[in-house]
């Protein structure tokens, strides 16, 4: 039994080995001195043309070698990380090389086929859009319902945009003939039809968001005409006036022939409740509004991730853009944080570090600071969730 176990190990040792031995010297080299440095410190431009360099000069078996190989770094698949690098700094307005292979479609476009189908079949889809959902009855429950269709939504745009991006790039290598023959079924997915199954999608998220916002007003305006409870009172009224700004937004998009398709809520009477309250509670309007904001970006300074050296970073295209530097990368279920106090032997959670604890530890923002006099520094900005 023990020399059948040792001869076990032997074999299985030497698949290891042979397994490693498969993948060339100069790729392997590639793998660990390019493309897994570049990828850990958020450097796109270089996974890109790394990924694409090993992704066109092997093939078959050694790509699922070198997934195994990745694996083991806790790193994705060639392809998952290929696919999401080029769509990340597609979305950035950047142009890209090396310019996608067939080679390279090959990984990518399973990777992105697999994130539409996932739509597709109602898997992302929030509760309280399936059929059948009860609308919530306390002001938590609306905001929990609100956040998740937020998150879906930004699913929802980041698919139509991968769709859009997916056909252009497959259209063009079958036109330019980089893909053989024997590989045009696996670039065969109708991205052009999941599409419109995206916008269907999104539509029917709309309808469902304005009428949860239209019965948060609604709720809200009870709360604040029947109760005294201070914190019921602060969350209606931000509540109310956040759903305000929302809906009047989106009416104003349709008189501009946006969403022609979706019934126009009773902006006026919504107008009309929101005002009668604000007119019974101006202060709770302005505390409340301040209570909040404050709220919101102490959350994206404490929670929110940038796209490069491991979140602590925005990428060097918001020289370019700087309204792109505003978007951050925001968990879905929001970690329970730690006393930073407290001497625990367990990780810190978030496990994200604090942005702009390390980051303004050596840059001012461009702010001169003089002693002996009072300096005011105000931020103003309207954009906000």
């Amino acid at each position: 039994m023990r020399r059948s176990m040792i001869t076990f190990a032997a074999l299985l040792f030497g698949f290891q080995v042979t397994l490693q031995a498969a993948i060339p010297r100069d790729v392997k080299l590639e793998v660990d001195n390019r493309l897994i440095p570049a990828y850990r410190t958020g450097n796109l431009e270089t996974v890109i043309f790394s990924g694409a360099l090993i992704a066109n000069k092997i093939s078959g078996s050694l790509i699922e070698e070198i997934d195994v190989y990745l694996d083991k770094q806790n790193i994705e698949s060639l392809g998952a990380i290929l696919a999401r690098s080029r769509f990340t700094l597609l979305t950035q307005g950047q142009q890209l090389k090396p310019q996608a292979t067939g080679k390279e479609l090959i990984l990518t476009v399973p990777y992105f086929q697999g994130q539409v189908q996932e739509m597709i079949t109602g898997a992302l889809r929030p509760t309280i859009m399936r059929e059948g959902a009860k609308f919530p009855s306390a002001l938590k429950e609306f905001e929990e319902s609100l956040l998740k269709i937020h998150i879906y939504k930004n699913d929802l745009l980041n698919l139509d945009r991968t769709s859009l991006l997916a056909a252009q790039a497959v259209a063009n290598a079958l036109r330019t003939g980089n893909v053989k023959p024997v590989d045009r079924g696996r670039l065969s997915f109708n991205f052009l039809e999941a599409r419109e199954q995206i916008l269907a999608e999104n539509k029917r998220r709309v309808e469902v968001e304005l009428a949860l916002r239209v019965a948060r007003v609604r709720l809200a305006k009870r709360i604040i005409d029947e109760t005294n409870d201070l914190q019921q009172q602060l969350l209606a009224v931000f509540a109310m006036d956040q759903d305000l700004k929302i809906i009047n937004d989106f009416v104003e998009q349709q008189r501009q022939g946006l969403f022609q398709l979706i019934d126009e809520p009773d902006i006026d009477q919504i107008n009309r409740t929101v005002k009668e309250a604000q007119q019974k509670a101006p202060r709770l309007f302005r505390d409340a509004e301040r209570l909040f904001t404050g709220i919101h970006w102490w959350i994206r300074g404490r929670y929110g991730k940038g796209s490069v050296a491991n979140g602590l970073l925005k990428g060097a295209y918001v020289k370019n853009n700087p309204a792109a530097g505003f978007a951050l990368n925001m968990p879905r279920n929001r970690p329970v944080a730690t006393d930073p106090f407290k001497n625990e032997a367990s990780q810190g959670s978030p496990y994200v570090a604090r942005r702009h604890e390390n980051t303004w530890a050596w840059e001012n923002g461009g702010i001169s600071m003089k002693y002996e006099k009072t300096v005011k520094i105000s931020a103003v900005s309207d954009y906000f969730y």
